[in-house]
């Protein structure tokens, strides 16, 4: 009775690192990090398939559902390009209403909201920018850097486009129509059909001396917004804490705490309130930026006209967007989640929808219906991986071998838009000096909660899902995920993403036959 107790224990604990049905256990050195005491009480899944053959190379709890985090962009994503097309542009007009006498515009200007995430802001000779660290993750994770680009570069241009019509002045008003779908707020963040800088405003505060005021710069500076500066700077050694915080209309903005004397460009955001007031401020400034004079404009917001008329009416001045699948590379690269919730109000929009709730079913068919994937395979309550998603890494490779097999162009520009092992994008820093850096193209997705009781942080999830390039060129796809793992600081994050970035290297290293 004892031997066969023990003989079925032995055999439980080796199907966790056999594959099912054959002899080849997974790498040594892949369980040995997965064995490390912070994963003591985790739960992994992994998966790795050449889906050209058909051949599984690793398989472990993938038919179970994990918190899969941002690789739930990667459904996101695919369904947005096959609704839209990679090329897909978009194109952000401005209408006016009256006529123009001389070089007076006697009426209104209306700038059309189109739902153009950057609306030129990242834009570089037809290139959206990216850092590794997204400035819309600068009040939660350290390390944030901006792009160079000019936040406010497409209505800048819009503006310009109107000074060459021959326009000097204005009597009338400048007016934002943002009708294309319903506003909605998603984790803080406003999303509305016109968005410039991505609704946000961004600081930078560096160091001066001990006990003295920080120097803080602010972008994009738009009229009606003050910015009170309240941060010290403090020794070497201290406590970076600066918070933001606004009055009720969010109009005067005071940021306030201490940075210390070593630590410099430390970025941080303010969510803008009234994404329509901003818009317009910023439009407005940049008319008059272009010598353009305003001479009537009392920020009404009634005066549009129906959106059905605008089919008969021929723009004055728009702003025309890279193709999407530039799109794609920000959301994926950076893990936007402001792009990536995006999505649901554009596949609404495009079946004369106007919600996000509408939107979500159209995602989940496509995933059952042009991905061919069941139900019990995902959850998705939001589009960019919010802690009650839930995927199987079946589910997830399958949707990989589904893009593997759509034409070359179009896969092409999905596996180049995620981010590359020790390159670009959430991967810049993890397994620089490893044989797969350069060769591994893989969504991140991280979950982290806070333990109120013993005030320490916790690891929701983290997931790694994308391509292998092997040594026959070919894309072996693949998922590594891990559930409920310890870190009690912040900084524990990076080493868990570098045990990922590892286990990714070893199944390069035994596809590449160099281990």
């Amino acid at each position: 009775m004892f031997f066969n107790y023990m003989l079925a224990c032995l055999l439980t604990f080796c199907s966790c690192f056999y594959l099912e049905g054959q002899e080849s256990a997974l790498p040594e050195k892949m369980i040995k990090i997965m064995q490390q005491p912070k994963y003591q009480h985790a739960q992994w899944g992994i998966l790795v398939k050449d889906g050209e053959r058909g051949k599984i190379y690793f398989d472990f709890h993938s038919n179970q559902l994990f918190l899969p985090g941002s690789v739930s962009k990667l459904f996101s994503i695919a369904a947005l390009l096959h609704a839209y097309g990679d090329q897909y542009r978009f194109k952000t007009p401005v209408y006016m209403l009256g006529i123009i006498e001389n070089d007076v515009l006697k009426g209104d200007l209306i700038l059309v909201g189109k739902g153009d995430l950057t609306l030129g802001g990242r834009q570089n000779d037809g290139v959206i920018a990216f850092t590794k660290l997204d400035h819309t993750y600068a009040n939660d994770i350290p390390g944030a850097v901006l792009t160079e680009e000019d936040p406010l570069k497409g209505l800048n241009d819009l503006a310009k486009q109107i000074k060459e019509k021959g326009i000097s002045k204005i009597e009338g008003n400048i007016l934002v129509d943002d009708r294309l779908f319903e506003k909605t707020e998603q984790r803080g963040i406003i999303l509305t059909p016109i968005m410039v800088n991505e609704n946000l405003i961004d600081f930078t505060i560096n160091p001066t001396l001990p006990n003295e005021s920080a120097t803080l710069a602010w972008r994009p500076q738009v009229p009606g917004y003050t910015v009170t500066n309240k941060v010290k700077t403090v020794p070497k050694g201290e406590n970076l804490q600066i918070t933001v915080t606004s009055d009720e209309g969010g109009r005067n903005i005071v940021v306030e705490g201490t940075i210390p004397a070593d630590q410099k460009d430390i970025v941080r955001i303010f969510p803008v309130k009234d994404p329509v007031q901003f818009a317009q401020a910023a439009f407005v400034l940049a008319l008059k930026n272009q010598g353009i004079t305003i001479l009537q404009n009392n920020n009404k917001e009634g005066g549009l006209p129906s959106q059905e008329a605008y089919q008969k009416m021929q723009p004055i001045a728009t702003w025309t967007s890279p193709p999407l699948s530039e799109y794609a590379k920000l959301i994926l690269k950076v893990s936007h989640n402001m792009g990536a919730n995006l999505v649901p109000l554009l596949l609404a929009v495009q079946k004369g929808e106007r919600t996000y709730e509408q939107g979500m079913p159209l995602l989940g068919r496509f995933i059952e219906d042009e991905v061919s994937i069941g139900p019990g395979n995902f959850v998705f309550v939001d589009a960019a991986g919010g802690d009650n998603n839930r995927l199987t890494p079946q589910a997830t490779v399958k949707l990989l071998d589904y893009i593997r097999q759509l034409p070359v162009e179009r896969f092409q520009n999905f596996y180049q838009a995620l981010p590359i092992l020790g390159k670009d994008g959430t991967l810049t820093d993890v397994s620089k000096n490893s044989d797969a850096a350069g060769k591994v193209f893989a969504k991140t997705g991280t979950g982290i909660s806070y333990n109120i009781v013993i005030d320490e942080f916790f690891l929701a999830t983290q997931a790694l899902a994308g391509y292998i390039l092997d040594k026959n060129h070919r894309f072996i796809e693949f998922m590594i995920v891990v559930n409920n793992a310890q870190m009690p600081e912040m900084k524990d994050i990076f080493p868990i993403f570098e045990d990922q970035g590892q286990m990714s290297d070893i199944v390069y290293e035994l596809l590449n036959g160099s281990s």
